[in-house]
Formats: C-alpha cells, sequence, structure tokens
C-alpha cells in the first residue's frame, strides 16, 4: 500500500455511516455500548482515522445523533421517516444523503464509501487499504469480503416439491475434503466504495454497488463480524475482550 495515501485525505470523498434507531435484532444496537464505547464509535472512529475526507452518520434518532456528534462525525440533517422505516432500502438511505451533501452543502463528492456500523473491527488501516485497491483498479465500485470458512456452496443444495436434494452446483466429481475446495467469498458488510457516478439514474432496487465494475478487498474473519443479533453481540465483546494492538 502507498503509505502517502493514509496521511492525506482523498479529495471529495464521503463516509455515510447508515445509523436508525429502530433495530428489531437487537434494539439500540447503534448506541449500545461495545468496549464501554457505543457501536457507532468504532466504525466513526475508524472512519476519522482513515483517508476519507467527510464523515456524516445518517440517523432519525437523537440519542444516535447526539453520539455521533460526540465521536466526531457530522450530522447536518435529521434522516426523514419515509427513509427510516423497514421499507427503506440501502440505496435510499444512501442516496438522500450524497443528494443532501451534493445539493445543500455543495460539497462535490466523487468517491463515496458506506460504513455500517454493525462491524465494529472493520478499522482505519481496513478502509485505508480498500481505497487503495478501488483506485488501483479503476473499478467504479468496491466491496469488502472474507473467505468462506465452512458453508462452502459446493455442499449447498436446493430442495425439490418431491423433497430431494439437489446439488447448487452439478458436478462429476465432487471434492470431499476441505483444502480441495476452490477459495470463495462472500460480502461482508463492512465497506462498499463507489464512484458516485454511479448512482445517477439507478431504478430504486439497484445495489449500492455496481455488480458490472466491482473489484473486492479481503479481510480476515474476525475483522468481518456483522452484528445482527444478541449473540453477534456477544462475540464481539469476547473477541474485543481478548483481541490486542490499536483498536482504531
Amino acid at each position: 500500500m502507498n503509505s502517502q495515501l493514509s496521511l492525506n485525505r482523498l479529495p471529495n470523498s464521503l463516509a455515510i455511516i447508515p445509523a436508525r434507531g429502530g433495530s428489531k435484532g437487537l434494539p439500540r444496537k447503534n448506541v449500545r455500548p461495545l468496549g464501554g464505547i457505543p457501536l457507532i464509535a468504532h466504525t466513526i472512529r475508524a472512519a476519522l482515522n482513515s483517508c476519507i475526507e467527510r464523515v456524516v452518520v445518517s440517523t432519525d434518532d437523537d440519542e444516535i445523533a447526539e453520539a455521533s456528534r460526540q465521536w466526531g462525525a457530522e450530522v447536518p440533517f435529521q434522516r426523514p421517516p419515509e427513509f427510516s422505516g423497514d421499507q427503506a432500502t440501502s440505496l435510499s438511505v444512501l442516496l438522500h444523503a450524497l443528494d443532501y451533501m451534493m445539493e445543500v452543502e455543495k460539497y462535490p463528492v466523487d468517491h463515496v464509501v458506506y460504513l455500517q456500523p454493525t462491524s465494529p473491527f472493520r478499522r482505519a488501516k481496513h478502509i485505508d487499504e480498500a481505497v487503495q485497491k478501488y483506485l488501483e483498479t479503476g473499478a467504479h465500485s468496491l466491496i469488502s469480503v472474507t473467505g468462506v470458512q465452512e458453508f462452502h456452496p459446493y455442499f449447498m443444495f436446493t430442495l425439490e416439491e418431491s423433497g430431494m436434494l439437489s446439488p447448487l452446483y452439478k458436478m462429476e466429481k465432487r471434492p470431499l475434503r476441505r483444502q480441495d475446495l476452490p477459495r470463495v467469498y462472500r460480502i461482508n458488510g463492512a465497506i462498499y466504495i463507489s464512484q458516485s457516478g454511479y448512482y445517477q439514474n439507478l431504478p430504486p432496487d439497484a445495489a449500492v454497488f455496481d455488480w458490472n465494475s466491482l473489484s473486492a478487498y479481503v479481510m480476515d474473519a474476525p475483522s468481518s463480524i456483522d452484528i445482527n443479533d444478541f449473540l453477534d453481540f456477544k462475540q464481539a465483546e469476547w473477541l474485543l475482550e481478548h483481541q490486542s494492538g490499536d483498536p482504531s
């Protein structure tokens, strides 16, 4: 990695951290203390210590907004109700924040970095390395991924109406040992980066990244923990207690 990148801000880059108040899987998870600080603070701290120029939290919740400001993020607007319910999509939340920053604040965004607060072990160095990869490849988008450890698609099936299992992948000879399996990856939800031009004239069911011009940044499994429920949170607490090094 070019170390100069981490020392300078990437011009016209915007980190958007989505954090609504109505979490059902783990109520109030975005402000729930993890390692003595709100969950969202881990993502804010990582973003502020990275090469991203501006860090904005999109929320409909006053407590989340106050905590975000205390940890240094910008909260320039309150997310409207139509982008805060269960039916709101990640794309609609992103587009609302992007439009506000470009149209109201007149901030010329070239690079959008979407950082979900449920990934507390995604650090500044991960963001910087992902940005470096994104710039080097020239792809319209980049997503972070991690290697599939247990649930390899070679051993996945669909269930027919007859009750019979049908392999997801048809092949003459199926590997039986894990070490013989091809390496595959899954999206870990930690980092999404796209050129702002990708978001022009998208259909409402589009992804927050461009499937047709997509590169990847590989993260290890512990850094890829995504908190959706109580068990995820307890796993994160255990890992935080046993890890070493700078958490930023």
